[in-house]
């Protein structure tokens, strides 16, 4: 009969089940909200609930295995005020995120690599409940070496959580924290965050790349299997290595992105010369493939991050070891043939490209000036640049570091004890998104860390609106001072790290109540788990 149900009724049966739902999740005690007693975290003051939320998963550096740093979806306003929550371990013992690395979210869970100062040169991936900061789990992994800020990947199909450190990828499962398995790839990982594919049905693939700078030797792009075994469609077993294949130039930092069967990745040299390559190659291999096609840089300087990819194009920013605040560049080119489409002056970074969703790109890049204070004009400081993309052509439309320079003695460059505002740098990857209408950048403030020491904790984050230039009243619309390392936005909250541990903000919107999200949910303005998710709350 339940077919033949007029409208009113089926809309009566649904909101009866529902609201069995909604008492049965409302009385489960693993959505309750923690009484803080350890101390390893500090519980939401009760935030509202968000009617349209963001993205559902925030599982890659960069935010997805494209690497765009955009949040998309409905972002509401976000509060950078007061965390919901802080987390720094379970109460018996202290875990920090290890500086720079990036959070990676799913529905349920943070994840960070972090280290335990009673344990100098152990680390661990921790895992915090995402709404309520509660301590979930911690498993130690091989250490990280030469201060390497790997962010994880979220491998959502199997619910695992792919660590690189030391020279292992690590797969832990999400809900215990217990190691699945582990691959030594023969050579260690610095900087370079691992990818998973989800599109290539029994035979989703892994891509990492190593550590192989100032050597001599080629860095090489290891494939490993992620799916279970079969002997005809997919003859690995999980965590074994498919193929490595050389990538004929040095590597650091260069975190592969994919796309549509396609793995790109830089290097940060080619032979021969210090000239970084972009090379596409078939993620769908199963011995080692050749390159598609192979870029060359178009200044001699090479690249120390990964790529993103959007429209069509693959995007890449150089770091070049001389030269002051415009020294590198920024390319991109065609995803199918590698053709250069343009090339831009930009600042030095080991950060990823933002392509925009207007089409315009951000770059943040430039080091601390107390890591280097004794070499003044090395010489590029903290930014963000925002390039402005006309299709075939682009220009630099400000420099934030240049354009809010006090340039007392009018030489163009900065001097000591000249100010300037400090955001971004060559470590940092900020993430964009939209509130209404208006393009918005969250971004953190590298430290001023002792002369020759480049790693430290961010001070800040800030919330940039980018419809605004650097020197413009409202240019800077919330800060909160305190932690502001790479970013990651899932359902409006902001995560991001800290010397104090983990910090979660909570977005800003008026209370919802049960019936409300129950019609917000019937009307198809939020899908089942952001319903279930609200109720979390």
């Amino acid at each position: 009969m339940g077919s033949l149900l007029h409208g009113s009724e089926r809309i009566f049966t649904m909101h009866y089940s529902l609201g069995l739902l909604i008492i049965a999740l409302m009385c489960t005690p693993i959505i309750a909200q923690p009484e803080s007693t350890d101390g390893s975290s500090v519980p939401a003051s009760g935030p509202g609930i968000t009617p349209l939320d963001g993205g559902a998963a925030w599982t890659h550096y960069g935010g997805n295995a494209r690497h765009q740093s955009r949040a998309s979806g409905g972002i509401t306003s976000p509060s950078l005020v007061t965390p919901a929550w802080i987390g720094s371990g379970d109460g018996t013992t202290t875990y920090i995120p290890i500086p720079q690395s990036g959070l990676v979210v799913d529905f349920k869970q943070v994840y960070t690599l972090a280290g335990n100062p009673a344990q100098p040169g152990a680390a661990f991936a921790i895992a915090y409940d995402r709404i309520t900061g509660c301590f979930l789990w911690s498993t130690p992994v091989p250490p990280t070496i030469l201060d390497s800020w790997s962010t994880p990947a979220i491998d959502i199909e199997h619910k695992q959580l792919i660590v690189a450190t030391g020279q292992t990828i690590t797969a832990i499962d999400e809900n215990t924290g217990v190691p699945n398995w582990s691959t030594d790839i023969g050579a260690i990982v610095v900087n370079s965050s691992p990818i998973v594919t989800t599109d290539l049905g029994n035979q989703d693939r892994l891509f990492v790349t190593n550590y192989s700078f100032g050597g001599g030797s080629s860095a090489v792009l290891t494939c490993i299997n992620v799916d279970p075994f079969d002997s005809t469609q997919n003859p690995f077993e999980p965590g074994e290595i498919v193929w490595q294949t050389q990538l004929n130039g040095q590597s650091s930092g260069n975190t592969p992105a994919y796309s549509a069967g396609t793995v790109y990745v830089a290097t940060a040299s080619s032979p021969g010369s210090n000239a970084g390559r972009i090379l596409a190659f078939d993620a769908t291999a199963d011995t080692a493939p050749s390159p598609i096609w192979t870029f060359t840089n178009t200044i001699n300087a090479g690249f120390f991050s990964g790529v993103s990819i959007a429209r069509g194009h693959v995007y890449a920013s150089s770091f070049n070891f001389s030269g002051l605040q415009l020294n590198s560049n920024t390319v991109k080119v065609n995803k199918q043939t590698g053709q250069l489409v343009w090339s831009v002056p930009t600042n030095r970074t080991d950060a990823t490209p933002i392509p925009l969703s207007n089409g315009d790109v951000v770059v943040s890049g430039g080091i601390a000036i107390g890591a280097f204070d004794f070499l003044p004009f090395f010489g590029s400081l903290p930014s963000i640049e925002y390039i402005a993309d006309a299709g075939s052509s682009a220009t630099l439309l400000w420099d934030s570091a240049l354009d809010t320079l006090d340039d007392t003695n009018s030489n163009g460059i900065w001097d000591f004890g000249e100010t300037f505002l400090s955001i971004g740098g060559w470590t940092h990857q900020p993430i964009s998104f939209t509130i209404g209408s208006t393009p918005m950048l969250l971004v953190g403030t590298l430290a001023e860390t002792n002369p020759g020491v480049l790693f430290g904790h961010n001070t800040d984050i800030q919330l940039v609106d980018l419809t605004k230039a650097p020197t413009e009243s409202g240019f800077l619309t919330e800060h909160y001072n305190g932690a502001g390392a790479t970013p990651a936005i899932v359902g409006s909250w902001i995560y991001t790290s800290g010397a104090g541990g983990v910090y979660a903000f909570a977005p800003q919107s008026p209370p919802v109540t049960p019936t409300e999200i129950l019609n917000l949910y019937l009307d198809g303005r939020i899908t089942f788990e952001q319903l279930f998710e609200h109720l979390r709350r």
